[in-house]
């Protein structure tokens, strides 16, 4: 076992070494979480092409008089919302996933679930232009559960043989392979895909409060599960042989837990398109944060991943001035250096 996959391995004390607290700990991390999201939250709600104040920010909140208040209210507070429910997905979906496949760099977007789901809506766009939301998000379903389930069959799960690496390459080369699909589809559809060019890297920067009311019953359920998910998931993480020793039913944790990624993470790519790594990077944060206990690990990294999302939104719009990028763009140069330190330490070679 590497060092990275031990960190993953909860310890039945609950993590808390010798006059440590875990409950302080994680109430630390709580208030700085949502001290930062706050100043995030304001601070995205005030810049763009017009320079809103903060002042006038919250005076928006409960005022709609102002040309400044609309702003906010209309354009700017769904857009930033927005990023905070798909950052939470993501990173509950990237812990979820690293616990049933036993695989520390395992994330939506590299197993091919986000690439999966992306394709099946850009050709719902493509083909069928009058599809949009909630029928996006369950064709964004099918085409996560088809992608994740392939990328596991293709590593050997279940066969005793899979390692990370394999399931790494394994989720790459479906990723790839959608991702080459989806080209394919905006090529033969170009005049209708010009928003579409744009979306598939992933970003809020189109956010409508309709988005909002799409993804938001998904993101509670999914996130509902999860948390119920947690105690199974630290049986789990103890080795497939002892779970079941313990009595754990893992074939049905491991698919109540794969049920949760394809929610989570359909419901995001339908909104907000396949933005990179935060599934990857919020989870190791949480870890080493509050440590393995997943009890801790899923609702930290709810709000890690909001802030991290949130915080590559604002990003996005100082990276080429006037002009503003696809959020994935920001989490995808953070993301990719991180995941190839990762990957460089890991240990398993078959």
């Amino acid at each position: 076992m590497n060092a990275t996959t031990a960190a993953m391995r909860p310890s039945l004390a609950g993590d808390a070494g010798p006059g440590r607290g875990p409950g302080i700990v994680v109430a630390a991390v709580a208030v700085v979480g949502v001290a930062l999201l706050t100043v995030g939250i304001l601070w995205a709600l005030s810049i763009g092409s017009e320079q809103i104040s903060w002042s006038s920010v919250v005076h928006s909140w409960f005022s709609a008089d102002s040309p400044a208040d609309q702003i906010v209210r209309t354009i700017r507070l769904p857009r930033v919302l927005l990023a905070a429910l798909v950052g939470a997905n993501l990173a509950v979906s990237g812990a979820v996933m690293q616990a049933i496949t036993a695989n520390p760099i395992a994330s939506p977007d590299i197993m091919g679930v986000n690439s999966g789901a992306a394709m099946v809506v850009v050709a719902a766009i493509t083909i069928v232009p009058t599809m949009a939301g909630a029928p996006s998000i369950l064709l964004a379903f099918g085409g996560a559960a088809a992608a994740g389930i392939t990328v596991m069959v293709l590593a050997g799960m279940g066969t005793g043989k899979v390692s990370p690496v394999r399931l790494a390459l394994a989720g790459v080369t479906a990723s790839t392979l959608l991702v080459s699909l989806t080209q394919v589809l905006v090529i033969f559809h170009e005049n209708d895909t010009q928003s579409v060019l744009f979306w598939l890297v992933g970003g809020v920067n189109f956010a409508q409060w309709h988005d909002i009311g799409t993804v938001l019953p998904w993101t509670a359920a999914g996130l509902l599960v999860a948390l119920a998910l947690a105690k199974s998931l630290n049986i789990l993480a103890l080795g497939e042989d002892m779970a079941r020793g313990l009595g754990q039913h893992v074939e049905r944790t491991r698919a109540f837990g794969a049920a949760v990624v394809i929610v989570l993470c359909g419901a995001s790519v339908a909104v907000a398109g396949p933005i990179a790594f935060i599934g990857l990077i919020a989870p190791h944060i949480t870890r080493k944060l509050v440590g393995s206990n997943y009890l801790r690990v899923l609702p930290v990294s709810m709000l890690v991943g909001a802030v991290l999302t949130v915080y590559a939104d604002i990003g996005s719009r100082y990276v080429n001035p006037p002009f503003e990028v696809p959020t994935g763009v920001v989490t995808a140069l953070v993301g990719a250096p991180i995941f190839i330190y990762l990957a460089r330490r890991q240990k398993v070679t078959r």
